[in-house]
């Protein structure tokens, strides 16, 4: 294992531990933060993005971008680990979702009442849904992913979502499985959310920030 991960592993092990009798999510260095939300995307994506940060269970900005993109790291779980790039339609609409959805979690707001809450805002106007294809980007080696508040499934695949509201699997010629049997994967079918998971090849390293 890599330097900068045995370190970010290293920040796991005691909110593993606590998890057990509350929902408290990983506590990162600014810079190990920064690191991994931007290795979620390329460099020559990620090195002129907005970089958002998660303190006091609120996202604010660490880093101000030039080029429309916003990388993050979203806990939509709670030990989960998620870096993740919006580009720039993706952040005018569904990284407003996201970021919601993980701070309603950190106040204590049931995850029914936050999706219930979400469709209610799309519904609304409160939330855009993208008005074209709109893409997040999740290739980074240092995601830890959950299935489920228990089932850890670690590092995925390095992968890329395509948002298509409505979109369905069969309007997109049946496209599930996973990485060994389809290029792709649909999420949230027919939804406003809805969007094509595409597999990439490689891994992006996060930044070793031991070596700043």
């Amino acid at each position: 294992m890599k330097p900068f991960l045995q370190a970010v592993a290293a920040l796991l092990l005691p909110a593993a531990a606590a998890a057990q009798t509350a929902e408290v999510p990983p506590v990162l260095t600014e810079a190990q933060e920064v690191a991994l939300a931007r290795s979620a995307a390329p460099a020559n994506v990620s090195s002129d993005a907005t970089i958002l940060i998660l303190r006091d269970d609120k996202y604010v900005p660490a880093h101000e971008g030039s080029n429309g993109v916003t990388c993050m790291v979203s806990r939509s779980l709670p030990l989960a680990i998620e870096p993740i790039c919006y580009d720039p339609e993706a952040s005018r609409t569904i990284l407003q979702m996201e970021i919601q959805r993980v701070e309603q979690r950190l106040a204590g707001v049931p995850a029914e009442e936050v999706e219930r809450q979400i469709e209610e805002s799309i519904g609304s106007g409160a939330f855009a849904v993208p008005q074209r294809p709109a893409m997040a980007y999740m290739l980074s080696a240092g995601q830890i992913l959950y299935a489920d508040a228990e089932t850890k499934v670690g590092a995925f695949y390095p992968h890329l979502h395509i948002f298509m509201p409505y979109a369905t699997a069969a309007q997109l010629g049946g496209l599930g499985g996973g990485p060994t049997t389809s290029p792709g994967l649909v999420f949230d079918e027919g939804k406003p959310t809805a969007n094509l998971v595409v597999f990439a090849r490689d891994f992006v390293e996060p930044e070793d920030t031991d070596k700043r």
